[in-house]
């Protein structure tokens, strides 16, 4: 069952203004130290959070945990996408070029803001650090390579998707451009070698290479806007979410859709595919034990889903108004967003993997799933080993 761990409390939700108070997303920094939110109003709340004992964070900061603090940050603009970035100082770039803007810390925070401009936060004493300028509408989401190297990319309602090497003084690596969408989610596979995007017009985006400047694959499935996806941790999986009530589950190495989790039982007519209003969803999170998928959704429920058990969700809990969730780095709490500009923590009992996910996320370390048929082993184990089901692959 899930429970509520604890509630934390907009200071903007007393402010006499409902309208644009909403905590349209939240993040965990990689190490769990802290914990960010968007309560609306321009408001990002940072607060320090459970990490690993004794770690330093700063290099000129001798009691290290203990001076972590709390800020609350006015980005000037309302916040539509909050990520942590861990990574190296600029003295040990192998990059050998004049810096204006230093990252002296192993932790920063960015955010998205309405007005297109994306700002970057010391998370130890919330100076601002940098100001990204390029696009021209408002950046729906923000992710951070796992690597440590600061590449940054963004998604915006300009329909572009940058990817910013903060390094090197926050210059533009590269950008894609949708000429028929407008951008609403993307993410880097923890294994670096995938890229996905989403947005309106039933857009899923997923490049194979992990590069901007080749065409990606566009994904078919989704009856209407597409506002948020997320890997597996082992980047075999690539989960999204969209209006049309449903989350759809894709091998990532085959480009098929894997499975699908309705949010409406029956579900909606082919003449009604597009969805229901009350039926929004509106986020998915994949957890870090590669089976347990929660999602939030405009029916006041959050649903914790797992990827061995295809039929109803295993868990669901009643949560007023949800917007925005996201898993801790440990996978022991979900963070889930309020249109009341609150966050709730969820704690959900998790299964023991089956024999069947153990298995699949060994040989994935081993080998491409696409490879999986080759394999010298009785076809009845290809098949164990296996995803299936078949959407065609088809260039953006």
């Amino acid at each position: 069952q899930a429970t509520v761990v604890e509630q934390l409390i907009s200071i903007t939700r007393n402010a006499g203004i409902k309208a644009g108070g909403e905590a349209w997303t939240c993040a965990w920094a990689p190490d769990n130290s802290y914990f960010a939110w968007s309560s609306g109003h321009h408001i990002l709340h940072l607060i320090p959070f459970d990490c690993k004992k004794g770690k330093q964070h700063s290099k000129g900061d001798s009691e290290g945990l203990k001076n972590r603090k709390f800020h609350v940050i006015d980005c000037g603009e309302n916040i539509w996408s909050v990520a942590f970035g861990s990574g190296f100082s600029h003295r040990e770039s192998s990059c050998n070029v004049y810096r204006h803007c230093h990252f002296d810390e192993d932790l920063i925070v960015a955010t998205g803001l309405a007005n297109g401009r994306i700002k970057l936060w010391n998370c130890f004493t919330g100076s601002l650090i940098i100001d990204l300028l390029d696009h021209r509408d408002t950046v729906r989401c923000l992710d951070f390579t796992r690597d440590g190297t600061l590449q940054l990319l963004s998604a915006s309602l300009d329909g572009s998707l940058k990817w910013w090497d903060l390094p090197n003084e926050g210059n533009l690596y590269s950008t894609f451009k949708s000429l028929t969408s407008k951008l609403c989610g993307c993410r880097f596979a923890p294994n670096g070698n995938f890229i996905a995007a989403v947005g309106s017009n039933k857009t899923v985006y997923l490049w194979t290479n992990a590069k901007l400047n080749t065409h990606p694959y566009k994904l078919e499935g989704h009856c209407n806007d597409v506002v948020g996806c997320d890997f597996s941790p082992d980047s075999a999986l690539l989960i999204t979410a969209a209006f049309d009530t449903k989350v759809i589950v894709w091998d990532t190495y085959t480009l098929q859709k894997i499975w699908t989790f309705g949010h409406m039982h029956p579900s909606p007519r082919l003449i009604f595919a597009g969805g229901a209003n009350d039926h929004y969803v509106r986020g998915v999170t994949f957890c870090r034990n590669g089976s347990t998928i929660a999602s939030v959704c405009d029916d006041g429920y959050v649903r914790f889903w797992n990827t061995e058990d295809l039929g109803d969700p295993v868990v669901i809990k009643h949560v007023p108004e949800p917007l925005s969730c996201q898993f801790s780095p440990n996978g022991s709490v979900l963070a889930v967003g309020l249109r009341c500009g609150d966050v709730i923590f969820l704690s959900a009992s998790q299964t023991a993997p089956s024999l069947l996910q153990l298995s699949r996320q060994v040989i994935r370390k081993q080998t491409n799933p696409e490879n999986i048929t080759s394999l010298q082993i009785p076809k009845v184990l290809i098949d164990y080993l296996s995803y299936y089901d078949f959407p065609q692959r088809s260039l953006a």
